[in-house]
Order: C-alpha cells, then structure tokens, then sequence
C-alpha cells in the first residue's frame, strides 16, 4: 500500500512539473514565433519592392537635377514624401529635404538658400510597379560641366539605387 501512495504522489508530482515547465515556456515560444512572422512580414514587404535609377539629367549652369526612377518591385510603394534622397558632388554628397511648396522650385525672394525636392508620376496616381516617378532636385548651386555627381533614393523600406553621372 505504501508503494501506491507513493507512485501516486510522484505521478502528481510530475504531472505538476510539467504543467510547470510547459507554462513557463509556452509564452517565450508564441513570442518567438510572433517575432519571426513579423520580421517574414517587413522581409517579404521589402522583397516586393524593388526601384531603379533609369535616368539621371542635369544641365551645366542649371541650379537643378531630374531624376527618373521605376518601380521595378511586385508591389506598390506608398508614402513617397518619406524616401530619402541624397545629392552631389561623389565625395560630398548630402541628403536633400523634401519640400512641397512652392517655394521650393521659385523661392521668394531669390536666390534659394536651402536644396529641396519634389516629385511627379509620370504614368500613374500612385508609385505603382512599372510606374516611372520624376525627382526634381532644387539646388542651391549650379551644376559644372566635367563633374562627377552621385544620386541616391532611399525607399521607406530601406531599398536604395544609386546612379553616378557626369555633366
């Protein structure tokens, strides 16, 4: 009879061990997989997109830079005032704000004291993909013929194309 007893209480005993050990772990386990279906989640997001630098064009004497870039990506790309976009000669180049005044193109009074940017979609209302968007760099400066300049686009995703061009 003892040894019932005392199978029981080491059954009861593991038994509670267990519902222990499981209770304990099973919050880490959700919390891990809930982590990695978030980061396949923002992977997968920036995996869609895609962007390519297609044209770059600036005129020597201008105090202004065109750059064309194509959705190439499986998705749409949304929030287009938070790409980042950087600008300038290839050793120093800097990050351009983005501006929709109007006074960015036509500062009032003249001249420009700070560089700013705007955008245009050329064959779409959203950066779709096989959209073409249109940058137009405002700059305080004019361009110089013979100089190497570098233009990036950095997309909210964290995607970046760059292109290098000579005037």
């Amino acid at each position: 009879m003892d040894k019932v007893i005392t199978s029981m209480l080491l059954i009861i005993a593991a038994v509670v061990a267990t519902v222990v050990v499981v209770n304990s772990i099973l919050p880490s386990i959700q919390r891990t997989s809930s982590d990695i279906v978030a980061a396949s989640d923002v992977l997968g997001r920036r995996l869609r997109s895609d962007v390519k630098i297609i044209e770059t064009s600036g005129v020597a004497g201008e105090d202004f830079v065109q750059i064309w870039a194509k959705n190439v990506g499986a998705s749409s790309i949304p929030s287009l005032d938070k790409v980042d976009v950087f600008f300038g000669e290839t050793d120093s180049f800097e990050r351009i704000a983005y501006d929709l005044e109007p006074t960015c193109p036509d500062p009032s009074p003249p001249p420009r004291t700070e560089n700013c940017w705007q955008y245009a979609l050329e064959n779409d209302t959203e950066w779709t993909p096989y959209t073409t968007l249109r940058i137009t760099i405002y700059l305080t400066y004019d361009l110089q013929t013979g100089t190497e300049y570098v233009s990036t686009i950095v997309l909210p995703s964290g995607l970046s194309a760059t292109k290098v061009f000579t005037l």
